[in-house]
């Protein structure tokens, strides 16, 4: 379901609608209401114009993080070429980054790959006789690349992707009979980012952390049109990363306390 914030006299928050799949709505009174969405869709779709801290002209001036292709592989047989995590680091890094932010954008190749293999600690995570890995791309914020797939049926740009990394993690980690033995595969693209979880420009981390989008320079976790309106997430201060995203809610949780000490809160 999503949730629109209401209003009331004196635009202070007091709670938040919530409609469901069947139509039918709930109110959900609070005095208090934390957004931990996407910021640029809670603040320019689920408010009026009058009463967003960070309208489009915000969004307009700043700059997205990356976008990202990811690929989920259920493989036949052991991987122990792979350890939990790894790394695919290209040659040109430079280049890299210029296809990822550069104007125009484009796809790069070779791409860095992040690969996560957790059957490699937790046996429990994939059937006995495989493994399951989870590759990261990131690729430009670009919703018109596309979106995944089960089993090669998404866009063809991003079943491309995950092609090629593929390939790429079968030639570094030397399992060349990789792709064969893939049995499960799903992809999800840019354009699931925007349509599952309402991504401003298809991102999959938030806006970039660039020097003017990094620290406090990053969107505050208060509203300061609606009382009672918090926000918390990648979108706002300190910034991307789940270790980030907590800290944004504990941030949160000292201003609703009136705690200005320095340092992590100590529960």
């Amino acid at each position: 379901p999503w949730g629109r914030v209401p209003w009331g006299r004196g635009e202070t928050v007091s709670g938040v609608d919530v409609r469901f799949a069947d139509g039918t709505y709930r109110r959900v009174d609070a005095d208090i209401v934390v957004g931990a969405a996407d910021l640029h869709h809670l603040e320019t779709r689920l408010l009026p114009r009058h009463l967003q801290t960070y309208p489009q002209t915000w969004w307009d001036r700043h700059t997205s993080g990356p976008g990202a292709v990811l690929v989920f592989l259920g493989v036949r047989g052991e991987l122990p070429q792979l350890a939990h995590h790894s790394l695919f680091f290209t040659d040109d890094w430079d280049t890299n980054f210029d296809a990822i932010f550069g104007s125009p954008t484009r796809i790069p190749d070779p791409a860095s790959l992040y690969v996560c293999r957790p059957s490699a600690t937790d046996a429990t995570v994939a059937p006995d006789g495989h493994e399951n890995l989870f590759v990261l791309i990131p690729m430009p914020a670009d919703p018109s690349l596309g979106h995944g797939g089960t089993d090669g049926t998404g866009a063809a740009a991003v079943e491309r992707i995950a092609d090629a990394a593929i390939a790429r993690i079968a030639d570094r980690a030397g399992i060349p009979d990789l792709a064969e033995r893939i049995v499960v595969r799903r992809t999800t693209g840019p354009a699931d980012f925007v349509d599952d979880v309402h991504s401003w420009s298809g991102g999959a981390l938030g806006p970039a952390h660039t020097l003017r989008q990094s620290a406090f320079f990053r969107a505050d976790n208060i509203s300061r049109k609606v009382d009672g309106l918090f926000y918390a997430g990648s979108s706002t201060r300190p910034g991307i990363g789940l270790p980030m995203c907590l800290i944004s809610a504990q941030l949160v949780r000292k201003r609703l306390r009136g705690d200005t000490s320095p340092g992590p809160e100590v529960i």
